[in-house]
């Protein structure tokens, strides 16, 4: 009896001690799984802060607490156009290395119809930047004072989400010259759109039965020849600028019909600062200004209202 009882305890210490091994081994691999997925856990996590710190998606009219505009003296009568520019840049230095999707969202109030250039677009790493136009069509007609309102918002689609948004106020008013700058960030150049929405001419030197002063309508100035064309003009516009922040393209075709040009010396060198054009009746032109220092933005109209650019005109 007493054997059997000596047998039966040493299995039973057998029996305890493959146990034993057996739950030491399984703690061991929960142990190792445990730590591999922590680390994975704690990878994921560090990658997920890394790559959200490095989510650059932006716009130059465009802000997460909505940017509000307000441009005034519009015509009432022709398009609008807005140009928007996204970018995935930081700074300088410091832009996203993969593309950004996005989606665009908008609405215009009842008296216009809003059209987009596209539904949605992609912020390429390649070059950090994309855009899209907002194009605003009066579907009734307006009176001084009117007003159209549209309200734009981009969202992110790619994994990290991010929501900009921004208000432009259109104000119908007297014909007048109006102006816009298209930059960003890390362009090298700003483009600057004068807008002339005055429908007739002014006479500025005697020709046939006209004196100075008179006013021509469009239609009329259409029949006139080359030479008395030039005794007209519908608005001459004074364009002046610091030549330490931009610099005048002078390729452009437009500054062959400059006058009254007036120049500065920096440093020994003679830059042009202001400058007199010709612009026709309900017509737009663009120029092309190179900015010193390419990582400023002069988009205009911007959130403070500030433009590099003055603009007079008679």
């Amino acid at each position: 009896m007493e054997k059997q009882k000596e047998k039966l305890h040493k299995k039973l210490q057998k029996y305890k001690k493959k146990q034993i091994i057996i739950i030491a081994i399984l703690l061991i691999c929960f142990l190792s799984i445990g730590i591999i997925f922590g680390r994975y856990i704690t990878e994921s996590m560090s990658n997920y802060f890394v790559r959200s710190e490095e989510f650059y998606f932006n716009s130059d009219k465009l802000a997460e607490n909505r940017a509000d505009y307000q441009i005034e003296n519009w015509s009432g009568v022709d398009d609008y156009v807005i140009t928007i520019n996204m970018n995935s840049n930081n700074n300088n230095l410091q832009s996203a290395d993969y593309d950004i999707g996005y989606k665009i969202k908008y609405t215009c109030s009842s008296n216009a119809i809003c059209q987009a250039s596209k539904e949605e677009g992609v912020i390429r790493a390649s070059t950090n930047s994309d855009y899209f136009n907002l194009t605003i069509t009066p579907n009734t007609r307006l009176e001084t004072g009117d007003k159209i309102v549209i309200d734009v918002e981009v969202e992110s689609t790619a994994q990290y989400k991010k929501t900009l948004s921004g208000r432009f106020t259109l104000i119908v008013g007297k014909e007048n010259i109006t102006y816009t700058i298209s930059d960003e960030p890390k362009q090298p150049y700003m483009e600057l759109s004068i807008t002339n929405t005055l429908s007739y001419y002014n006479v500025q030197e005697a020709f046939g039965d006209y004196n100075p002063g008179d006013r021509i309508d469009g239609d009329t100035y259409l029949t006139l020849t080359e030479e008395e064309k030039n005794k007209c003009y519908s608005a001459i516009v004074t364009i002046d600028f610091d030549p330490r922040e931009i610099l005048l393209d002078m390729t452009e075709e437009i500054f062959k019909r400059a006058t009254n040009i007036q120049y500065e010396t920096i440093n020994g060198t003679r830059y042009i600062r202001s400058f007199e054009i010709k612009i026709d009746a309900i017509s737009s032109e663009n120029l092309r200004f190179y900015k010193v220092d390419p990582s400023q933005d002069y988009t205009y109209p911007n959130n403070f209202n500030t433009s590099i650019v003055e603009i007079t005109s008679i």
